[in-house]
């Protein structure tokens, strides 16, 4: 451990040192072909997108990337039927599209529910979907 010069106080060394930990630990998950990352702005469209799912949905970040929201390469039928699904569990009225994939996640609600996407080649693929709204320090949800 290092220890900054005057004070003595090393807090400030080891706030790096996480932040760098930190760092290497979100670019080893982005960069994983074995798990897929994808998320979005708070419009939905899709502004990361890994490695791992370009290998599984077989679009490369180029076609995906500030173009799309999850929504467009999931099966249509399902995103409706989830809208409905939702709005009758929660009694309020969800559109199909991107707001039925995150409704849960952007109230707070974990939310953990199988989709199916749709490969590039037209293939389906049936995936865990795991949503989490990212938040700041005053639970704002933060747009990427």
């Amino acid at each position: 451990m290092q220890e900054i010069a005057g004070d003595g106080d090393n807090h400030e060394i080891q706030g790096q040192d996480a932040l760098l930990i930190a760092g290497a630990l979100q670019k080893a998950i982005l960069s994983s072909v074995n798990f897929s990352s994808i998320a979005t702005d708070a419009q939905g469209v899709i502004q990361i997108y890994n490695v791992g799912a370009e290998r599984m949905l077989g679009y490369s970040a180029a076609d995906i990337v500030n173009k799309i929201t999850p929504a467009d390469i999931s099966d249509p039928q399902e995103v409706i039927a989830r809208a409905k699904a939702l709005t009758d569990e929660l009694d309020t009225p969800i559109a199909p599209g991107f707001e039925a994939l995150v409704f849960k996640a952007s109230r707070g609600i974990e939310d953990i529910y199988e989709l199916t996407y749709i490969r590039k080649d037209g293939s389906h693929f049936p995936a865990v979907v795991s949503v989490t709204a990212l938040r700041d320090n005053q639970e704002s949800i933060i747009d990427t």
